[in-house]
């Protein structure tokens, strides 16, 4: 029996309901909104908390800090308790993280909010993730696809939105998460999601192939540098264009075109994937993103780059997995490791940026996202050495 039927049989699977999946969907929204948000206002948080550009730009870290910390709760409680339940409490948490936010008078006590609401995110991402991983195999793909477009959906509203209500008023933005958050948190009935229980892990492990290792190692590190690329770039994109003599609204709206052109991307690349491979695809989008990195060294051309970058990169995270897929059939608990580790990225990425851009200034954003590229092509790369496991075993046999 696969792995796949071992982890999502008749007694884990995961089934959504049409009101359940919405709100789940929602949820993806409520991701993409979050994740897009502290870019535009470092500088308005530079400002009200008078601290320095680089001392602001440590949100970006202290929230995938605390996402870290989430991935781990929820892998822990997915494997124990409800699926609904460990949803309705990672919300519940963002909801008192985003309230904190909007009320905190001094900026430790923001970055302490900033924490909260990491934990609460880092929660969801992974156990939505991981439910969807184990519904019915026929529409899976699809359910995974439109969640992603729902983050890019996110994405792209939360810099419009600072556009509409104003920078300096942030702490409604803030207000509005935590309301929304909780309302999703009472949204949860129509899905079923029973705990994975040991023994189904166990098989799972054991089951395991040793070639899996260096393989899911690799992509991790991909991951890895993936999320500190995506993540550098879009949270740094509005600081550099405004310290280079943009508008923050043009600032903003560059943000929301990165966000807009991974949407669009991320769209396009089913009809992509019938003419090119999926390695194709990975190594393609990257090795672009390092040429266009490179364009926006240029100031006149840097707000032009970055939603080009956007579009770029739409076709990394999912046709990596599909890569990974390829290579290690029927392995749903790799993918589950790669969305715990590949979290750091959004530690290491954003933290090096603003190490480098207290050291040389605002015009090294641009190299350094070009240095995450290449090293993220160099990793993906390596992964041309290794063949289906299924192959290998076959020719062995």
């Amino acid at each position: 029996m696969p792995e796949s039927a071992e982890i999502c049989g008749s007694s884990t699977e995961v089934t959504f309901r049409s009101f359940a999946f919405a709100s789940a969907t929602t949820v993806f929204i409520l991701f993409g909104t979050t994740a897009s948000l502290y870019g535009p206002l470092l500088i308005t948080f530079s400002h009200h908390f008078n601290v320095s550009l680089p001392v602001a730009g440590a949100v970006l870290s202290v929230n995938f800090v605390g996402a870290v910390v989430g991935v781990a709760i929820g892998w822990f409680s997915l494997n124990r308790i409800r699926g609904n339940a460990v949803l309705s409490s990672a919300l519940v948490v963002m909801a008192l993280g985003a309230g904190a936010a909007a009320l905190a008078p001094v900026w430790a006590l923001f970055l302490a909010s900033a924490f909260v609401i990491g934990v609460g995110f880092g929660a969801m991402d992974f156990t939505l993730n991981s439910l969807l991983m184990r519904t019915p195999v026929t529409g899976r793909a699809h359910r995974l696809s439109f969640a992603n477009a729902g983050y890019g959906l996110g994405a792209v509203i939360a810099p419009v939105l600072i556009i509409a209500v104003h920078p300096h008023n942030f702490a409604l933005l803030f207000t509005g998460m935590a309301v929304i958050a909780l309302l999703l948190s009472t949204s949860n009935r129509g899905l079923h999601a029973p705990a994975l229980h040991a023994e189904a892990r166990r098989r799972a492990f054991e089951s395991r192939n040793r070639q899996r290792r260096p393989i899911l190692a690799t992509f991790v590190v991909a991951y890895i540098l993936y999320v500190a690329l995506e993540s550098s770039s879009a949270g740094w994109i509005a600081p550099q264009l405004h310290r280079v003599g943009y508008t923050q609204t043009v600032a903003s709206v560059a943000t929301a075109g990165f966000w807009l052109g991974l949407t669009i991307g991320r769209v396009g690349v089913g009809p992509l994937h019938r003419r090119f491979t999926d390695r194709n695809l990975v190594l393609g989008g990257l090795g672009l993103t390092v040429i266009l990195a490179a364009a926006a060294f240029f100031n006149v051309l840097a707000p032009y780059s970055y939603p080009l970058i956007g579009l770029a990169l739409a076709s990394v995270y999912p046709m990596g997995l599909i890569w990974y897929a390829t290579l290690c059939p029927h392995d749903a608990d790799g993918l589950a490791l790669m969305i715990l580790f590949m979290m750091a990225g959004g530690v290491i990425g954003p933290g090096f940026v603003s190490l480098i851009v207290s050291i040389a200034g605002i015009h090294a954003v641009p190299v350094t996202i070009a240095i995450f590229a290449l090293a993220d092509l160099t990793v993906f790369a390596s992964a041309l050495r290794f063949r289906p496991i299924e192959l290998a075993n076959s020719a062995r046999n």
